[in-house]
């Protein structure tokens, strides 16, 4: 229906839903650029498009495992990112391919002048990455204050200040003696040994001065900082960080399968060697085998003997001594001991060394007889007491036999007087042929 054919209100409410409509419209358009934006500026954030970024190079002999966009690290962080690599011209004897990376704000004033760019494996597939060592001692590389040339004279108003330090490494006349290290305060005395030594002018960093992007790099060469202009084709390099270069992984891999190659004929009399062994293993089990087969029968004797010896009855005490030579051993010992007893009762009123030695006498009896009834126990403890006990008879029998020679027990062991035996007669052999006569 075209618009003039509507009634005027009509048209009025069309006309404000038209307007409503475009104020919507505008507002939605408004906050979705002011979200974009927004998100904009907080990619640039992360992507650190406002940082301030530093140029660095290094060289490496492979550039195998590096490449354009990796991440650069320093102490496990990553602080920047590779933006060129590239091989160096056939002519240069000293560097095979130019790496090039930045670093960004915050982080390049750690890297000093003895700091170093190290390139080693960075994962299990061949991969590698650049770290670089934080500076301990030296010159920034980058300075981001004034720095400003003055002479020995000019200086002496900074003596005392703390915002104005040495800029340079500054040497004697003869170029030998370093008089002063960058980052040192300015003193009276430095500046007279600087007059001493004839320096004339020198570079003093002015930390007053906090510059946005640096205007100076440090010359490792010179031993001071230079000016820095990134347009300069070769100050716009940036600062040069030593390199610390392990193989690549291939490389490695190719290093260990060469050493497993030429160790592969050592391996392979190695294993010949082996099994020479374990043949004479073999052997050797073999006869060690045949060795038990003959020792079984030993073993089975030594079972039986040993079941002997457990036994209370027939164990070794029975086999050394037989019942009836116990038997008799005892008698002897009684009798011995009553002999003695009637010989220590005989002998109370004598000399008392003859009663001391009947009263030691005795305790040894007692204790002879203590071990006989003992004996099959002491038997099982001492395999000797056969002999023990035969020698201490025997020492009994000597003793006793001693007593009764003495002039002083000799008549304690008088005989009785019995009957002679009848005399036998002897005749003298008569040959049959004399018998006869």
């Amino acid at each position: 229906m075209p618009l003039q054919d509507l009634t005027p209100q009509l048209r009025t409410r069309l006309s404000r839903l038209e307007r409503w409509v475009g104020i919507f419209v505008s507002f939605a358009t408004l906050l979705v650029l002011v979200g974009l934006f927004f998100y904009i500026r907080q990619m640039a954030r992360d992507k650190g498009w406002y940082k301030r970024k530093l140029p660095y190079f290094t060289f490496v002999d492979n550039a195998a495992g590096l490449k354009v966009g990796d991440k650069v690290k320093m102490m496990g962080f990553p602080i920047g990112e590779i933006t060129e690599v590239k091989p160096q011209p056939p002519e240069d004897a000293l560097y095979n391919v130019y790496v090039a990376f930045i670093v960004q704000e915050d982080n390049d004033g750690y890297l000093w002048d003895d700091s170093r760019a190290k390139v080693g494996a960075g994962d299990f597939l061949g991969n590698r990455a650049i770290e670089v060592t934080k500076g301990t001692n030296g010159a920034p590389s980058y300075i981001l204050n004034e720095v400003r040339t003055n002479s020995v004279s000019e200086a002496k108003q900074y003596i005392g200040s703390a915002s104005y330090f040495i800029g340079q490494d500054v040497w004697d006349a003869s170029g030998r003696n370093r008089l002063a290290r960058p980052g040192q305060p300015i003193t009276d005395d430095l500046l007279r040994r600087f007059e001493g030594a004839g320096v004339d002018t020198f570079q003093v960093l002015d930390k007053t001065v906090h510059l946005r992007y640096p205007k100076y790099i440090w010359d490792f060469k010179a031993g001071r900082y230079a000016p820095f202009d990134r347009k300069d084709p070769v100050i716009g390099k940036g600062y040069f960080l030593p390199p610390r270069e392990s193989p690549a992984l291939t490389e490695r891999l190719d290093q260990l399968i060469d050493q497993v190659q030429e160790a592969i004929p050592n391996y392979l009399a190695l294993t010949n060697r082996l099994n020479e062994v374990l043949e004479q293993a073999v052997r050797a089990t073999a006869d060690a085998d045949q060795l038990l087969a003959d020792a079984r029968p030993l073993v089975a004797n030594m079972n039986r003997i040993s079941a002997n010896l457990t036994n209370p009855r027939g164990s070794l005490g029975d086999w050394l001594l037989p019942t009836n030579l116990n038997t008799q051993l005892t008698g002897t010992l009684t009798n011995a001991r009553m002999t003695l007893a009637s010989a220590n009762r005989m002998l109370t009123n004598t000399d008392a060394r003859i009663v001391e030695l009947a009263t030691t006498l005795d305790r040894a009896l007692e204790e002879l007889a203590g071990i006989t009834s003992n004996f099959h126990r002491q038997v099982d403890a001492n395999t000797n007491i056969l002999s023990d006990l035969s020698k201490l008879v025997v020492d009994t029998d000597n003793m006793v036999q001693g007593l009764k020679r003495h002039w002083l027990l000799r008549s304690a062991f008088k005989e009785k007087a019995t009957n002679a035996p009848p005399r036998s007669t002897s005749r003298k052999a008569v040959s049959p042929k004399d018998a006869g006569r």
